[in-house]
């Protein structure tokens, strides 16, 4: 198998690691193009694959191509790829807002894979939801299922507009927990923690909490009842989340996060 990243920036560069750390694809397979002169050569130093510059010899001969670029950069790589793709080449879009049919026009191409990451990817702990091009055939998606696999957890949708959701959800979402740790961080400080223990507690009790969620049977509702005692301290703090309407702020957040995919899409 062929395969050709466009765009090595983290997430370009988190997918070329795991296909080539777990052997789904050689490195004299796998083909990077990347426009940025300074990371082109760092890349090369690496010497985990092909460089080329955008777009170079090999475009013709890659069985999948994975676009890692930023929606406002793949205009100027249209011309330069309409045309060249063979009739079975799957494209795999982790480009937010782009639609598949739109990249199906652009590309004059009918395999298409549109594919939301987030950043744990780079951990191996990541969550994928992607959505195929209903001209994909089922070997197609076994290939797609295998190489989006490699960064963590992965959904299929069959309803592409649910992208824009979880774009808003899981996509944002390890900023709103980043969000959380540093307000808990923050106040612990303000309570007299010395800033050392503040970051170990929160990163600890966060972790900790995550681990919990993972491998417990239970619901969210029932886990919380294990931690909150009537009339105690989580329950003083529960307490202040719902007098301050902190369900009605998370939900105004997301439909805002997700109203904003939703504009920010190529039709």
């Amino acid at each position: 198998m062929n395969l050709c990243i466009i765009g090595c920036g983290n997430m370009g560069l988190i997918y070329s690691h795991y296909f080539t750390q777990q052997q789904i694809v050689k490195k004299e397979n796998l083909l990077l193009i990347e426009k940025n002169e300074a990371r082109r050569k760092e890349l090369q130093t690496k010497n985990i694959a092909t460089i080329e510059l955008p777009v170079g010899k090999g475009i013709e001969n890659c069985d999948i191509i994975l676009l890692a670029v930023k929606p406002q950069d793949f205009e100027s790589l249209v011309l330069d790829l309409k045309g060249r793709l063979n009739k079975k080449c799957v494209v795999i879009s982790i480009m937010a807002g782009v639609t598949i049919n739109y990249l199906q026009q652009a590309l004059s191409t009918l395999y298409v894979v549109r594919a939301m990451p987030n950043a744990p990817a780079m951990y191996g702990t990541g969550m994928t939801v992607f959505c195929c091009s209903k001209e994909m055939q089922e070997e197609q998606k076994l290939i797609v299922t295998k190489l989006l696999g490699v960064t963590g957890k992965i959904v299929e949708t069959k309803q592409e507009e649910m992208l824009n959701a979880v774009t808003a959800i899981s996509g944002s979402g390890p900023a709103y927990f980043f969000y959380l740790a540093k307000q808990m961080i923050n106040e612990a400080m303000e309570l007299g923690i010395d800033e050392e223990t503040a970051e170990l507690m929160v990163r600890q009790t966060l972790l900790g909490a995550g681990v919990m969620l993972d491998k417990s049977d239970k619901t969210c509702s029932d886990l919380i009842k294990t931690v909150a005692s009537r009339g105690g301290t989580t329950e003083a703090a529960l307490n202040v989340f719902e007098e301050n309407k902190m369900p009605e702020i998370i939900s105004q957040a997301l439909q805002s996060a997700t109203k904003r995919s939703f504009e920010l899409s190529k039709q």
